[in-house]
C-alpha cells in the first residue's frame, strides 16, 4: 500500500508541475498577443540562407521504414563513414566545425533526423519512439554502403547514439557522444539528483498540446536567444537565421519529449555500451548536471570521459577546438590523463 501511495503521489507531483508550466506559459502567451497586437504569435517566412548553400553538397535517401532522410555530405567518398546525429533545438549545421575538420579523413554525413529539417516528419507521437529513431540511424549507415561508422550524438542525437550502439553494436565502429548521459544513467540521476529534476522542467511542460510550440515560437524564438551559447561569436545572427528557417514544424521535434514521456521503452536501457566510446561534457550544462556523464561512463566497457569546463550544453559550438582534439585523440589512440 505505501508503494502504491507513493506511485500516485509522484503522478500527481508531476501532473501538477506539467499544467502548472502550462498555466504560466498560457498568460505568458495571451500578455504578449495583448502588447503585441497579436504579432508575437505570427509564425514569420524566410528564404533559405545562403549560409546553408554554399560548400554542402545536399543529398536525400530512402530509408526501408519510408523515412526520406535530408542529410549533408563532405569528405572522402572512399573513406571511413562518419555520421553525426544533431538534438533539440538543431539539425545538421550543428555541427558546421566538425564536418570542416573531419571531412579530409572520412566520408562525414550529417543527417537531420526524423521530424527534423528536410526529412520526413511523421504525424504520429508513437513514431518517434528511440527504437525507430536507432533503426533510421542503423538503416542509414547500411543504405550507404556501409557495415559500419564512427558515431557522433549530441543532445537528442546522443539519445539515438546511444540506443544505437546498445542495440546494433555491430555497425558502430566508435561511439562519441556529447553532452548526452546513457540512459541507464540518466534514470539513476535523474531520481537522485533535485538540481537534475528541476533542470527537467521542461520535459514536463512539452506534455501539453500546442503551448510549448506556441511558447518556443513566441516573439520570433525569443527563448533561443536566452539558451544560446556562451561564446557568441560562434553563433551568428546569420546562423540564428538558419535556425529559424529550419523549424517550420516545431511538433515533430518536441514529440521526442512526448513519445518518451507518454511511451516509455525500458528495452535495452541498462545494458552495457559494448563500442568503445567517448564523452564529452561541457559542465556548464543548464539542463544536465555533470553527474550523469560521471554514471554514463560506468555504463560502459570501454569509455573515455573529458569535461570541458565552462562549456555550455551546446558544446561543440562552444568549444569546437577542443571537442574535435579530444574527437582526434580519441579516434587515433593518443592517451590523456584522463582517459
Amino acid at each position: 500500500m505505501p508503494g502504491v501511495l507513493s506511485r500516485l503521489f509522484t503522478k500527481l507531483a508531476l501532473k501538477s508541475t506539467q499544467y502548472f508550466y502550462s498555466t504560466l506559459a498560457f498568460f505568458y502567451l495571451f500578455w504578449r498577443w495583448i502588447r503585441s497586437g497579436g504579432a508575437a504569435l505570427k509564425f514569420k517566412e524566410r528564404q533559405m540562407p545562403k549560409k546553408l548553400l554554399d560548400n554542402y553538397n545536399h543529398k536525400y535517401i530512402t530509408l526501408p521504414s519510408g523515412i526520406n532522410m535530408h542529410y549533408v555530405e563532405a569528405g572522402v567518398p572512399s573513406a571511413p563513414l562518419m555520421v553525426m546525429v544533431h538534438g533539440y533545438p538543431e539539425f545538421w549545421y550543428s555541427w558546421r566545425f566538425q564536418i570542416d575538420h573531419f571531412k579530409d579523413r572520412y566520408s562525414v554525413v550529417a543527417i537531420d533526423q526524423r521530424g527534423y529539417g528536410g526529412t520526413s516528419k511523421p504525424s504520429k507521437v508513437t513514431e518517434y519512439c528511440k527504437s525507430l529513431l536507432a533503426k533510421d540511424l542503423d538503416d542509414l549507415i547500411h543504405e550507404l554502403g556501409y557495415e559500419s561508422a564512427v558515431v557522433i550524438g549530441h543532445d537528442w542525437g546522443g539519445v539515438v547514439a546511444w540506443r544505437h550502439a546498445l542495440s546494433y553494436p555491430q555497425s558502430v565502429d566508435r561511439l562519441i557522444v556529447l553532452n548526452c548521459p546513457h540512459p541507464g544513467a540518466f534514470g539513476r540521476v535523474l531520481s537522485k539528483s533535485a538540481k537534475q529534476r528541476s533542470f527537467s522542467w521542461y520535459m514536463l511542460f512539452f506534455q501539453n498540446l500546442r503551448i510549448p510550440e506556441a511558447t518556443v515560437a513566441a516573439d520570433d524564438f525569443y527563448f533561443w536567444g536566452r539558451c544560446a551559447l556562451k561564446k557568441k561569436e560562434n553563433f551568428t545572427q546569420e546562423d540564428m537565421e538558419a535556425w529559424k528557417y529550419t523549424f517550420n514544424c516545431l511538433t515533430s521535434a518536441i514529440n521526442y519529449y512526448r513519445c518518451a514521456y507518454q511511451f516509455p521503452e525500458t528495452e535495452k536501457m541498462k545494458g552495457k555500451c559494448i563500442p568503445k566510446t567517448l564523452i564529452v561534457w561541457g559542465d556548464d550544462d543548464k539542463f544536465l548536471v555533470t553527474e550523469n556523464a560521471e554514471m554514463s561512463a560506468q555504463c560502459c566497457e570501454d569509455a573515455a570521459l573529458r569535461i570541458i569546463p565552462g562549456a555550455s550544453h551546446w558544446v561543440q559550438q562552444d568549444e569546437p577546438k577542443l571537442v574535435n582534439d579530444h574527437i582526434d585523440d580519441f579516434l587515433q589512440n593518443r592517451k590523456r590523463s584522463n582517459y
